[in-house]
């Protein structure tokens, strides 16, 4: 699964497409091709897991499932889900929705939830949380892109220990600091997850994602799947609210 900084780090690599003309569209999304022949990209933007690739009267949102399955002027051995073909260069997509929107990226698009975003309100995440989610686990909530954009299994896992909070807790249980400190960390290691990413040293300075022991106090680091997603715990560190 990506993670929000991930997309961003990639899109400031995608930067120079800026103000190309697309020539055609390919993949096996079903999008109309001729929306897109001769037309200008006028910007490339993120939205929690999603790059946003910004015409004139509308934008297409592509949601990546993993970083890997973006390439530039190259090719899997299967289809792509998508690429943008420019007069010398190709971007392709593998493994991801597609979905083109009319208007732009903000008329569709709540930025308050954006963890990567300037716009982002933890306020606004804290009274969803507690007003329509308080009976959901923090670890579900935590990757539920319609509250919280940008969240993955490395970015969950690591601020929930930073705040010492276990996954399975309730939100209605945890003590409201707690979850505004919560707040604060997801978007703090957010941004100290874009500058990791340019080292390639994302995983090897985290604290317990993917590790064996607690750096702490040496506990054996559990695995436990909350809904779909495998994450990693500390169960001496981190404290279960119920």
């Amino acid at each position: 699964m990506s993670e929000g900084p991930s997309i961003l780090f990639l899109k400031n690599k995608l930067q120079r497409y800026k103000g190309k003309t697309v020539s055609k569209v390919s993949g096996k999304a079903e999008v109309d091709g001729s929306l897109f022949t001769n037309s200008v990209l006028i910007d490339i933007q993120t939205y929690g897991k999603n790059f946003l690739f910004v015409f004139k009267d509308f934008f297409v949102a592509i949601e990546v499932r993993l970083v890997g399955n973006v390439l530039v002027n190259k090719r899997k051995k299967i289809a792509a889900s998508f690429s943008f073909h420019f007069e010398e260069n190709e971007i392709n997509f593998y493994d991801s929705e597609i979905s083109v929107k009319k208007g732009k990226p903000s008329d569709c698009f709540n930025f308050k939830i954006d963890i990567s975003k300037a716009e982002f309100d933890a306020d606004f995440i804290l009274n969803e949380w507690q007003t329509n989610h308080f009976e959901e686990s923090i670890g579900e909530a935590l990757l539920n892109q319609n509250i919280l954009a940008g969240v993955g299994p490395i970015i969950r896992t690591e601020t929930l220990y930073h705040a010492k909070i276990h996954p399975d807790s309730l939100i209605k249980s945890i003590p409201e600091k707690k979850l505004i400190f919560l707040l604060k960390m997801v978007q703090d290691y957010a941004e100290e997850f874009l500058t990791l990413l340019k080292t390639d040293s994302v995983e090897k300075n985290a604290l317990i994602f993917e590790k064996k022991n607690c750096p702490k106090d040496k506990t054996p680091i559990i695995i436990e799947t909350v809904g779909s997603t495998k994450t990693y715990v500390c169960p001496k560190c981190q404290k279960l609210f119920k």
